[in-house]
């Protein structure tokens, strides 16, 4: 290793990253071909606004690049029991993925990336360096393969040796030269277990993501969530960990946990939040809270959205007041998920609860003027019906 590599590497891990790798710049041909594809079968996530091209060429996101720092950080943490099962609670909760536990990890990542990037210009001055956070157009996971930090897996994921998929990536494109290291190919088990469990069928195939039934983009997504996902969003309140949680790279017995407490779940909403306070939380307990969290950056109402269609996936009756309460919220994503969801309850149990979500409903019919809503309405109560 050359010693300016070496000075690069040694501060790396003195700011706290677990991995790093430095990878060529020149364009990622064969991921920009697959993007490509993709984009022309229609699975394209919403929340990518570049080009394949723009996101496999690094010179085209900084003139003269000759060089990629990857970096990883491990976000997985142990806790005393299951994230979703706390003993003796029967409070309605929603599940965050494991992502959104803890501080957001742009807002820990990034200032150290930017630290790296002034180490770099010590080192060679002059140099112009760009850091990205899994908010630039580079594609990331794709320069991580490249540059050996893990393998893929079926899921679309990068898998690490010691971390599992649990880990956070992280981007320097610089025009200093440094020492490339070694391409190490390879594959995940290929066992299928993700595309299996997937709860929407979004992985059409190995390596291939329809982003657009991804659940964890759709719980991302603002706007009415679109009528299928609903009953599969479970209680799932933001992100999905399914198809990373049955892959056997990530069992407890084969990965170590990371070791940075600022990804330990938040003091006040846990892994599991109870969606009573989700739902009827106002905007400055929303900045107190999920606005820290990787969870926040889409606003406090595709929160509530979610929490409300969790609690008709919970079919408790007990649900039922805080859905009146949802009922008259001033958005028509979180009204739209309360009719759905007092359809859900109302089918779940006996003909007093029918009979309430019912009166419910109509009694929303007689005051609310949209159309679309009304749509709604008539549909949870044919639900309810038969």
């Amino acid at each position: 290793m050359s010693d300016l590599k070496s000075q690069v590497v040694n501060y790396t891990k003195h700011l706290g990253f677990d991995l790093v790798r430095i990878a060529d710049a020149s364009p990622l041909e064969d991921a920009g071909t697959r993007l490509a594809k993709q984009l022309e079968a229609g699975f394209h996530s919403p929340l990518t606004k570049h080009s394949p091209k723009e996101r496999t060429t690094p010179t085209l996101l900084l003139p003269g690049a000759k060089s990629v720092i990857m970096v990883g950080m491990a976000y997985s943490v142990e806790l005393d029991h299951a994230p979703d099962r706390i003993p003796g609670d029967q409070t309605p909760r929603g599940l965050l993925s494991r992502y959104a536990w803890g501080q957001d990890y742009h807002r820990i990542m990034g200032p150290r990336l930017r630290e790296l990037a002034a180490y770099l210009n010590v080192l060679a001055p002059d140099t112009t360096s760009r850091v990205m956070v899994d908010s630039g157009p580079l594609a990331e996971k794709a320069m991580a393969y490249r540059a050996g930090l893990g393998v893929y897996g079926w899921n679309s994921c990068i898998i690490t040796r010691k971390w599992g998929s649990w880990v956070f990536l992280g981007a320097i494109v610089t025009d200093l030269a440094l020492e490339h290291d070694s391409f190490h190919g390879g594959t995940c088990q290929e066992c299928g277990r993700c595309i299996k469990a997937c709860p929407t069928g979004a992985i059409v195939a190995p390596y291939v993501i329809d982003a657009s039934r991804c659940l964890s983009q759709i719980t991302q997504t603002r706007g009415i969530m679109p009528t299928e996902f609903r009953q599969a969003l479970g209680t799932r309140l933001f992100g999905c960990d399914t198809c990373q949680a049955v892959c056997p790279h990530n069992e407890p017995n084969t990965i170590i946990y990371g070791n940075h407490g600022e990804f330990r779940p938040h003091p006040f909403i846990g892994p599991t939040p109870p969606l009573e306070m989700v739902v009827t939380m106002d905007n400055p307990t929303f900045k107190s809270t999920f606005a820290q969290t990787a969870a926040g950056w889409r606003g406090r109402k595709v929160l509530q959205r979610n929490a409300v269609i969790n609690l008709g996936n919970t079919g408790q009756p007990t649900a039922i007041p805080l859905l009146v309460k949802a009922l008259r919220d001033p958005t028509e994503p979180v009204q739209t998920a309360a009719i759905w969801a007092l359809g859900e309850i109302g089918m779940a149990n006996n003909e007093n609860v029918k009979r309430e979500t019912q009166k419910i409903l109509l009694d929303a019919k007689t005051r609310i003027t949209s159309g679309s809503l009304h749509q709604e309405i008539l549909f949870s109560l044919d639900r309810i019906n038969n």
